[in-house]
């Protein structure tokens, strides 16, 4: 489902649904959660590649949102806040993890970039048992290069080649500048052009 506009009041808009948990309406909260929790789950998972931990990520993401609701000012969209929340808890879970130090991409001076777009969608073969076979192999190839990232190059690359969000909302999820936002995606692109440059 879309997001709905911020400015939008009706009841079953997400501004809606927040003026009615505000009243009182528990219903409310169950309405966001049906709305967003698998596209949380989803992103969650491709972040932390690994089904359990995003399964609970995902859960606590809710949890904590519920108990901050009540508080959210409107400044984003109510599915750019519940993707920051559940940004943060993944990268805290990616450090636990002790996958990858985190290294900031936040300095860049490059304002525009206009790398071809990387469709991991365009590599997946079909065809018969051998086409599948080597379509499998090359999807577990560009899951390891993505997993490879690090944690804030990983989300921004799901945020916008799987989620599709804006390099706009992706800024809102992360706590950045379009420009930086930008600086990261074009980053990843290159680390996965060039982890997977035999497969190109």
């Amino acid at each position: 489902m879309k997001p709905s506009s911020p400015s939008d009041p009706t009841p079953d808009s997400d501004t809606g649904l927040i003026d009615r948990f505000r009243s009182g309406d528990e219903t409310a909260f169950e309405e966001v959660v049906r709305r967003y929790q698998e596209r949380i789950f989803q992103f969650v998972h491709r972040v932390v590649r690994d089904t359990e931990e995003a399964a609970d990520i995902t859960q606590e993401t809710f949890i904590r949102a519920y108990g901050k609701l009540g508080g959210f000012r409107g400044d984003s969209s109510l599915f750019t806040w519940l993707y920051r929340i559940a940004l943060n808890m993944s990268i805290n879970c990616l450090r636990k993890r002790k996958l990858r130090s985190f290294v900031p991409l936040w300095d860049s001076t490059e304002s525009e970039f206009r790398p071809d777009e990387f469709r991991p969608d365009e590599f997946w073969a079909q065809g018969g048992p051998e086409e599948d076979m080597a379509a499998s192999r090359l999807r577990t190839r560009v899951e390891e290069a993505i997993s490879g990232l690090p944690p804030r190059q990983r989300s921004i690359f799901v945020l916008r080649q799987y989620d599709q969000l804006s390099h706009r909302e992706i800024a809102e999820v992360v706590g950045s500048s379009e420009g930086a936002v930008r600086a990261g995606y074009f980053h990843a692109l290159r680390k996965l052009r060039c982890a997977l440059q035999d497969c190109l």
